[in-house]
């Protein structure tokens, strides 16, 4: 089991790039949390993961994950398919994003940053999605009741 606690941030730190687009939670704590799981040996359920990049932020992938949290809020369902029957990657190239989607997260009643991630960690599929090597961007957003969570994993695409 991993136990994620707050990094005390050091003077050689640099804060992230978390985009302007609002989504209910604290952008550079939740990046700060999936990037403090990537960089080190993470267990994914009895398998245990070795360390891959940081992930950076990307709006497009965030608004993709606000606007399926706050569809699945306002039409009280839960899944990874839309009430109109999208995907993620659907929800994703909606949105504007030209990388490659590379997975979905969605998790419902968690009270912050912390929790939710550390759920996602606990279940072994969420895990593996926040460990997947090919992703490299994030979008993660929160319902604006602040029940609905959903984090979206991306490949910026090679220019």
């Amino acid at each position: 089991m991993l136990f994620l606690t707050a990094c005390k941030k050091s003077s050689d730190d640099v804060t992230p790039d978390t985009g302007s687009l609002e989504v209910n939670l604290d952008k550079a704590k939740i990046l700060s949390l999936v990037n403090a799981a990537r960089t080190q040996a993470t267990t994914c359920g009895s398998t245990v993961k070795d360390p891959v990049a940081a992930i950076e932020w990307n709006d497009e992938l965030a608004k993709a994950a606000l606007d399926h949290s706050n569809d699945m809020q306002a039409q009280n369902y839960f899944s990874h398919t839309g009430q109109d029957g999208s995907s993620f990657g659907q929800r994703v190239r909606a949105a504007g994003y030209t990388g490659s989607p590379v997975g979905e997260n969605i998790a419902l009643g968690y009270r912050d940053e912390e929790a939710v991630i550390q759920g996602w960690l606990e279940s072994t599929g969420h895990c593996n999605n926040i460990m997947n090597g090919n992703a490299n961007q994030i979008g993660i957003a929160r319902s604006a009741e602040g029940n609905y969570w959903t984090m979206v994993l991306g490949r910026k695409k090679e220019e």
